[in-house]
C-alpha cells in the first residue's frame, strides 16, 4: 500500500509539472533557450553536464543529477568531497577515523568497508576518470568547473562501484587565447588559514596551460589531553610524565577519567615507583592535535586544440599532501547528558568536561597522505559522424598514520599504525567510439581496463599483550569491461535508451601474511612489565622479524556481471520532459582476510576465510524536468524504487574460536594474580576477532526527490531540494548482535564476540538502513545589491534540515522487546544509534567593486553549532564516533588579474 501511494504521488507530480509547463507555453513563440536567456534578465543560465559521457543540457538529460558550480562550492566553503554532503539530495558523507576515509551514502546505499579489501557504492571520478581509494576523496577541491552528482545506478556507462550513483569532479580547463589569474585567502576560527590561486597562460593560439593550487592549515577544534596514566607511555610528549601526582595508586576513586580511577594494573605495573602514581592530565597543543588540518595541493593542466587537427587533448597533473594529526573518535556527550551514574553516567563522570569535542589519548595522531594523479582526455574526430575518445588515469597514494584507538575509555590500552610502504597504485584506460548527435540514433561504445595494487604494512598494538602485524605486499584488482549505450528517436518527442555492460573482475592476495606477537610467546615484554615497555623505542614492534608466528593470506576471487539500462523519455513541450528507466548496478565480491590460527594447546592449525559475495541493485525510476516562468524556474522531480541484493556490511566481530594461553580474569575483567603478583595463565577458548564483511540478503529503498532553482528577479535566486526516502532490510537477516553487546547484555568481552552465543542471535529484518533520514530539505537564497559606482554586495543564506535517522543498521531502539538486554530501556536511549533531526545554517556577505577586480567576504558555517555524529563506533556504553565540525566563521578575500 505504501509503495502504491508513493508511486501514485510520483505520477501525480509528473502530471502536475506537465500541466504547469503546458499552460506556461500557451501563447509563447518557439524560441531557443539560449535566446531566451539573452533576452530575459531572470532566465537561468544553461548548464551542461556529462552524465551520458557527452555534453548534454542538465534539463534535457534523463537522469537524476545535481550540478554544483564553482560559485556554490565557494559559498559553502567546500574543501573536499565530504563538504558537499548537504548540497545533493539523498547524499550523506561521514569520515571513518581509523582509515582516514570518507564513507559516502547515497539513497540509503553505502559501503562500510573502507579498507583495501572494500569498494565504495558511490564511484568518485576526477575529470571522468575513476579514483579507487576513498582517501583520495579527501584531497583539496579547488579551481573546479563544477561537481556532478548522479543518482541511481550508473552501471552501463560508469561501471564498477557505481551501484547507486557517481560523483564526478570536473576541474577547470585551461582557456586558449586568454591570460589571467586570481589569488584568494581565508582566515577563520581555530586559527584557520588558507591561500590559493590560479594562473591561466595562453602559450599559443591552440595551446594553454593552467596552474592552480591551495594550502590549508587549521588548529584542532578538539579539547585534547595527554594521559600519563595509560599503560603505554612511550609516545607522550616531554613533561607529561612529570604531571602533578593526584594519587599514589589505583582504586582510590581520585581523578576524572577511567584511566585515573580504574587502572587496576598500576600497583604492579613495573619497578619504577614514579610510574605507579596516578597523575593529572596535560592539555595538548591544538596546533598538532587530532582533527587539525595541514594540507596543500597543486595542479598543472594543459589543453591543446589545433585548429586543423580535429582533436583536443586535456592533460592534468595533480599532487596532494596531507601532513596532519588525522582524526579520532569522540564521545557523544549531548546524547549521554543526564544519564544516571548507575548506568555509567554522562561525560562528566569519565572525561575532563561535559563536551563532545574532547579526547584523552596517549598516542599522538599522525596522518601523512601523499597522492599523485595523472589524467589525460583525448577527443579525436575520425569523421563528421564518428569520434574517438581516450581516457587514461594514473593514481599513486602513499599513507602513514598513527592513532589512539580506545581514547582513554578503556584501561586496556590500544593503538593502530600504518607504516611507510602502505599505499595504492592504480592505472585505468578507456576507449570510446561516439556517434554525432545529429541523427535519430545517438550511441556510444567502449572498453575499459583497470588495475590496482595495494600494499599494507601496519600493526595493531595492545601494549599489555597481543600485537597483530599486517604484511600485505600485493593485493590487486584487475577489471575488464565492455559497454554500449544508444538513444533512438522513436519520434521527434519520444526517445528510447538501451545500455549494456559486461564486467569481469578479479581480486587476488599474493604473499600476504598476518603476524602475531604476545606475552605468551615471549615477543611482548610480558604482563605488568610496564617499566620494561616504557624503555623500548616507539618503533619496537615495527620490525616483522621479531614476531613469533604468522599465517598466509593468499586468496583469490573472480566475478562476472551483466548490467543493463532501459529507458524512455518524452518531450511534453519544448521545456518539459518526463522520463523513466530501469537499470542495474554491480559491486564485485571480495576475497576478505584469511586466518590460519594455531591452537596453543594442541598446535593444530585452523584456516578461516572471510570471502563475501557481490552486491547488485535494480532501480526503477520515474522523473520529470521542466523550465517555467520564461526559464526563470527549473524543477526536477523523481520517484525511485530499488531492489538491493546482498548488501556488503563490514564490522569487527568474531569469525571463529581457538584455544589460547591467556590470563584467567576476575568478573571485572582484571587478571587473577598468583602469590607472586603475576597473572594466572590457562588455556582458554578465545574468539578470533576480525574486520570482516557479510552480506545482507535483501533490502528495498524508495523515495521522492524534488530540486528547484528559481530566479524570481534579476538580483535574487532561490534553490534547494526536499526529499522523502524509505530504506529498510526486507528479507530475513539472521546474524549476531554486534552493537555494544558487552554493555547491553552485561557480558564479558569473550562472551560478547562469541559467534556461537545464542543470546546474541537476532533477525534485523525491518530495520532502517544507516544514515537515511526519512525527510530532508535544503534551501539557499542569494540577493545582490547594486551600489552603482560603489560596486555590489552579495548576501547568501543557506538552511539545511535532516530528519532523525540511525547511525548504524542495528536500530537498537527497535529491538527493546525482542532482545534480552540486561540494561533497562531507560539506559538504552542514552547510547543507542539514533541520530536526532538537526538544522544547520550557513551565510556569507560579500563585497565586490565595479569591475569585480577583487572581493572581500565574511562567512559563517554551521551557525546553529549542531553536533552531528557521522560515524558510530560505540562500545561499553559510550556512544562514540566521528563528528562534523562545530561552528566555523571567518573572512575571505581575493583579487583577479
Amino acid at each position: 500500500m505504501h509503495k502504491r501511494n508513493a508511486l501514485s504521488l510520483a505520477v501525480a507530480m509528473a502530471c502536475a509539472f506537465s500541466a504547469m509547463a503546458q499552460q506556461a507555453d500557451v501563447g509563447t513563440n518557439t524560441v531557443s533557450t539560449q535566446s531566451q536567456a539573452s533576452e530575459n534578465d531572470t532566465a537561468l543560465e544553461i548548464i551542461s553536464v556529462t552524465a551520458t559521457k557527452r555534453k548534454t543540457k542538465l534539463m534535457e538529460t534523463p537522469v537524476a543529477i545535481s550540478a554544483l558550480s564553482d560559485t556554490q562550492l565557494q559559498q559553502h566553503g567546500v574543501n573536499n568531497v565530504v563538504d558537499i554532503a548537504d548540497l545533493v539530495p539523498g547524499l550523506d558523507i561521514a569520515v571513518s577515523s581509523e582509515q582516514a576515509a570518507p564513507v559516502i551514502t547515497m539513497r540509503g546505499i553505502r559501503s562500510t568497508n573502507i579498507t583495501e579489501l572494500g569498494d565504495p557504492a558511490v564511484g568518485v571520478h576526477l575529470d571522468g576518470i575513476y579514483s579507487p581509494r576513498m582517501q583520495g576523496a579527501l584531497a583539496l577541491m579547488y579551481d573546479v568547473e563544477r561537481v556532478e552528482a548522479l543518482r541511481g545506478p550508473q552501471g552501463t556507462l560508469f561501471g564498477r562501484n557505481s551501484t547507486v550513483g557517481s560523483i564526478n569532479v570536473l576541474t577547470a580547463k585551461p582557456e586558449i587565447g586568454s591570460t589571467f589569474g586570481n589569488l584568494n585567502t581565508e582566515l577563520g576560527r581555530f586559527n584557520g588559514r588558507s591561500a590559493g590561486g590560479m594562473f591561466n597562460l595562453a602559450v599559443s593560439d591552440d595551446f594553454a596551460v593552467r596552474f592552480s593550487g591551495k594550502g590549508l592549515k587549521r588548529d584542532s577544534y578538539v579539547e585534547g589531553y595527554w594521559d600519563p596514566n595509560q599503560y603505554d607511555t612511550r609516545y607522550l610528549p616531554a613533561g607529561v610524565l612529570d604531571a602533578p601526582v593526584i594519587a599514589e595508586g589505583s582504586y582510590q576513586g581520585i581523578g576524572q577519567t577511567l584511566t585515573q580511577r580504574e587502572n587496576w594494573w598500576i600497583d604492579a605495573a613495573g619497578t619504577d615507583p614514579e610510574a605507579q602514581k596516578v597523575r593529572a592530565l596535560t592539555p595538548a597543543d591544538k596546533s598538532d592535535f587530532y582533527n587539525n588540518a595541514n594540507e596543500h595541493s597543486f595542479r598543472v593542466s594543459t589543453l591543446w586544440e589545433p585548429a586543423a587537427g580535429n582533436f583536443s587533448n586535456h592533460t592534468v597533473f595533480q599532487y596532494y599532501k596531507n601532513d596532519s594529526a588525522g582524526s579520532t573518535d569522540m564521545v557523544n556527550c549531548e546524547k549521554l547528558r543526564g544519564r544516571p551514574a548507575e548506568f555509567g553516567g554522562d561525560c562528566s563522570n569519565f572525561l575532563p568536561s561535559d563536551n563532545t569535542y574532547q579526547a584523552v589519548v596517549n598516542v599522538p595522531g599522525k596522518l601523512e597522505l601523499d597522492i599523485t594523479y595523472l589524467r589525460n582526455s583525448l577527443n579525436y574526430e575520425l569523421t563528421d559522424e564518428l569520434s574517438l575518445v581516450w581516457l587514461a588515469g594514473f593514481e599513486d597514494m602513499k599513507r602513514q598514520s598513527a592513532q589512539d584507538i580506545e581514547v582513554g575509555l578503556d584501561v586496556w590500552d590500544g593503538a593502530m599504525f600504518f607504516l611507510d610502504g602502505t599505499g595504492a597504485r592504480s592505472y585505468s584506460t578507456e576507449l570510446q567510439l561516439q556517434s554525432d548527435e545529429l541523427g535519430d540514433l545517438v550511441w556510444i561504445a567502449g572498453v575499459n581496463l583497470f588495475h590496482e595494487k595495494t600494499t599494507t604494512v601496519g600493526y595493531y598494538d595492545n601494549p599489555m599483550d597481543d600485537k597483530a602485524f599486517w604484511d600485505q605486499p600485493d593485493r590487486s584488482t584487475d577489471a575488464l569491461a565492455a559497454f554500449g549505450q544508444a538513444t533512438y528517436n522513436l519520434s521527434p518527442e519520444l526517445h528510447l535508451t538501451l545500455g549494456y555492460r559486461f564486467s569481469d573482475e578479479t581480486k587476488e592476495d599474493v604473499g600476504g601474511r598476518t603476524l602475531r606477537c604476545s606475552n605468551a610467546d615471549g615477543c611482548a615484554p610480558g604482563w605488568y612489565n610496564r617499566t620494561l615497555l616504557s624503555n623500548l623505542p616507539t618503533n619496537a614492534f615495527e620490525d616483522p622479524s621479531i614476531y613469533k608466528s604468522s599465517f598466509a593470506n593468499d586468496n583469490k576471487g573472480s566475478w562476472r556481471n551483466h548490467d543493463f539500462r532501459l529507458g524512455l523519455d518524452y518531450d511534453l513541450t519544448q521545456t518539459t520532459m518526463i522520463y523513466g528507466y530501469v537499470a542495474s548496478g554491480f559491486k564485485a565480491g571480495g576475497i576478505g582476510d584469511v586466518f590460519e590460527v594455531v591452537n596453543d594447546r594442541t598446535g593444530q592449525v585452523q584456516r578461516i576465510e572471510t570471502q563475501f559475495d557481490p552486491e547488485q541493485v535494480v532501480t526503477y525510476e520515474l522523473g520529470t524536468k521542466t523550465s517555467l516562468l520564461e526559464n526563470s524556474l527549473n524543477l526536477q522531480a523523481v520517484f525511485f524504487y530499488t531492489d538491493y541484493t546482498d548488501m556488503q556490511y563490514a564490522s569487527v566481530g568474531s569469525v571463529g574460536n581457538v584455544e589460547r594461553l591467556a590470563p584467567v580474569e576476575n568478573p571485572d575483567g582484571s587478571p587473577v594474580l598468583d602469590e607472586n603478583g603475576q597473572p594466572v595463565l590457562d588455556y582458554r577458548n578465545m574468539p578470533v576477532v576480525a574486520y570482516y564483511t557479510q552480506n545482507v540478503p535483501g533490502s528495498t529503498i524508495k523515495g521522492l526527490e524534488l530540486e528547484f532553482d528559481w530566479k524570481p528577479y534579476p538580483s535574487g535566486r532561490i534553490n534547494g531540494y526536499v526529499t522523502w526516502t524509505d530504506a529498510r532490510v526486507t528479507e530475513d537477516w539472521i546474524t549476531k548482535w554486534d552493537y555494544d553487546p558487552e554493555y547491553l547484555f552485561g557480558l564479558s568481552y569473550e562472551e560478547s564476540i562469541d559467534p556461537e552465543n545464542s543470546l546474541l542471535t537476532t533477525n534485523l529484518k525491518g530495520n532502517q538502513l544507516a544514515m537515511v533520514p526519512k525527510y530532508t530539505a535544503n534551501i539557499s537564497y542569494t540577493h545582490s545589491v547594486d551600489l552603482g559606482s560603489y560596486g555590489f554586495i552579495h548576501g547568501w543564506f543557506n538552511l539545511s534540515w535532516k530528519d532523525k535517522s540511525y547511525n548504524t543498521i542495528w536500530n537498537v531502539d527497535r529491538h527493546l522487546d525482542d532482545m534480552d538486554f540486561a540494561v533497562p530501556d531507560e539506559a538504552v536511549r542514552y547510547m543507542d544509534d539514533r541520530r536526532d533531526a538537526y538544522t544547520s545554517a550557513n551565510a556569507s556577505l560579500k563585497y565586490e567593486p565595479v569591475g569585480q577586480a577583487w572581493f572581500a567576504e565574511a562567512f559563517i558555517s554551521n551557525a546553529t553549532n549542531e553536533i552531528v555524529q557521522q560515524w558510530s563506533n560505540t562500545g561499553k556504553g559510550f556512544p562514540k564516533g566521528s563528528f562534523g565540525m562545530p561552528r566555523y566563521y571567518g573572512v575571505r578575500a581575493g583579487f583577479n588579474f
